[in-house]
């Protein structure tokens, strides 16, 4: 989909703040309300914003623990594939999984409560799901920047 000057200029305004309201991303945009109304919903039929969501902060909801725990599998078959991605959707403590290049498989984002949390997790979960062969984790120890902004050159 192209993107014009307009497009971007509402994509910036919601990426700043997805809650304001259509008048105040008019104003940024330079259009009214009402071309800027038709070109959000455009922009959401077409795909470009998927959703809205709130941003919350983990350690406020008990989460003290932030990790990336590196995941290789067995074999590359279909079934163990698809029965990881399937636990790794229904974990609740994962919050985002990625599969990845290079010497490990999958890169899964995981908040704990605490070092024994995160042990739980990683032992007694990720590690059994089967055909899992080897888990490396990796504690956050401070987030350095934390963009949910796309560039839009």
């Amino acid at each position: 989909m192209q993107l014009d000057l307009f497009d971007r200029r509402i994509i910036a305004a919601l990426q700043e703040d997805a809650r304001m309201p259509v008048a105040q991303v008019a104003e940024k945009a330079a259009l009214s309300a009402t071309p800027v109304s038709r070109r959000i919903k455009r922009l959401e039929d077409e795909g470009v914003i998927r959703g809205y969501a709130a941003v919350l902060d983990p350690r406020k909801l008990g989460f003290e623990l932030e990790a990336y725990v590196l995941i290789n599998l067995n074999a590359h078959v279909d079934e163990i594939i698809r029965r990881f991605e399937e636990a790794i959707r229904e974990h609740p403590y994962v919050i985002a999984c990625n599969a990845v290049t290079g010497d490990m498989d999958y890169l899964v984002h995981v908040v704990a409560r605490n070092v024994d949390h995160l042990s739980q997790i990683t032992l007694k979960t990720l590690l059994r799901i089967p055909g899992v062969r080897d888990v490396k984790s990796i504690i956050v120890l401070e987030a350095v920047k934390e963009a949910r902004a796309l560039p839009l050159e």
